[in-house]
């Protein structure tokens, strides 16, 4: 009868002995009246136990070259090279909302996240400060010489006072950073008026204003003032159509064109490169307003009527198209959803807070 080719217990020795066995020449069965032992047998017990360790020697000589050559590989291996649209790239999520604002627009938080400014319109339009945490701290209080107010952008300066700017009022108003009023920014010019959107301030007290003052969009344009309220220059006229928010990198401002559905970048002499344009494509803007860069060179543009937050990786060159990662959010009244949605800022932790105006709520998500 022919033997198994496995043990009870499974042995890959005796898998292996078992194939041998059926390779040794055969020996006499019994005695030569064929009913007993026979010689030879000792001899086949003996050939195969010397086998037996020798396969063992060579399975384990094999393995052990095996799990050299393993852990060889996990010590000097490579990343894979990347294939053409099969990178993976992380995308925030929503983390929680803050509540108490009536048609929030723009909104402005302290590097550290300490501290939420977030505009609001309604029948008492304001700015509203709250903590970390979520908590309304205190509202700002404008001067009462102007009978009517409508902040809409805000920005943090680097000298963490805050900049409003209030478009009805045709004012940009200075704050400290607990909320306490300082001063109006007066330029030394009195003719020169404007209604302002977006405000970005350099470190050298450079201040740029989205003036969307004139009726005719094509007279839109971005002021440009030194700390002594000095007008350095004017970008953009003829080009821009309801520019929103700014923000300003490394001596570069981006800004929203709102009308005109594009990202711009202008340089430090007042150069205009569009980023990325208006269309129906991915990636392609509709209405843009908000906008963000984190550290990590990550650029958030609120895409208003797509009711959504496009995220684009900032090329090698000021210039250089943007690569489009993706886009975050939906419409709806839910938790992560938007209903024309329009500020935004991000803290230093990679925080995104935008502010969703029909919800009447501020979002704030994260990666």
């Amino acid at each position: 009868m022919a033997r198994s080719d496995t043990a009870p217990d499974g042995s890959i020795l005796d898998l292996f002995d078992s194939d041998l066995d059926h390779a040794v020449p055969p020996t006499s069965p019994s005695g030569p009246g064929g009913g007993g032992p026979g010689p030879g047998r000792p001899v086949d017990d003996d050939a195969r136990r010397r086998r037996r360790k020798i396969l063992a020697l060579i399975l384990a000589l094999v393995m052990l070259v095996a799990g050299a050559v393993i852990g060889w590989y996990l010590l000097n291996r490579k990343p894979l090279t990347e294939l053409p649209g099969t990178r993976v790239v992380d995308m925030p999520t929503y983390k929680t909302s803050i509540y108490g604002l009536e048609a929030p627009l723009g909104v402005a938080v302290a590097p550290d996240g300490s501290t939420i400014y977030a505009s609001h319109g309604g029948a008492t339009a304001g700015v509203k400060v709250f903590n970390r945490d979520g908590r309304e701290v205190r509202s700002l209080e404008f001067p009462a010489d102007e009978p009517y107010h409508v902040p809409v952008y805000l920005t943090v300066a680097p000298n963490g006072n805050l900049y409003v700017g209030d478009r009805a009022a045709g004012e940009v108003y200075l704050f400290t950073p607990e909320g306490d009023y300082i001063e109006r920014f007066i330029p030394q010019d009195s003719a020169i008026t404007f209604s302002p959107l977006g405000v970005a301030v350099a470190e050298d007290g450079t201040l740029y204003i989205a003036d969307v003052a004139s009726e005719e969009p094509k007279d839109h344009r971005i002021l440009v003032f030194d700390a002594n309220g000095l007008l350095l220059d004017t970008w953009g006229e003829g080009e821009l159509n309801y520019p929103n928010q700014l923000f300003l990198e490394g001596g570069s401002l981006y800004a929203t064109d709102g009308n005109n559905g594009r990202l711009v970048v202008f340089d430090a002499e007042g150069t205009r490169s569009t980023l990325v344009s208006t269309g129906v494509g991915s990636g392609d803007l509709g209405l843009p307003r908000g906008l963000g860069i984190d550290d990590r060179g990550r650029i958030f543009v609120v895409d208003s009527t797509d009711h959504m937050v496009r995220m684009y990786t900032k090329g090698a060159q000021l210039t250089d198209q943007p690569e489009f990662a993706g886009s975050f959010g939906d419409v709806g009244i839910n938790d992560g959803e938007f209903m024309f949605p329009n500020g935004l800022d991000v803290d230093d932790r990679a925080r995104i807070y935008i502010t969703d105006r029909q919800n009447n709520r501020l979002q704030v998500w994260g990666f």
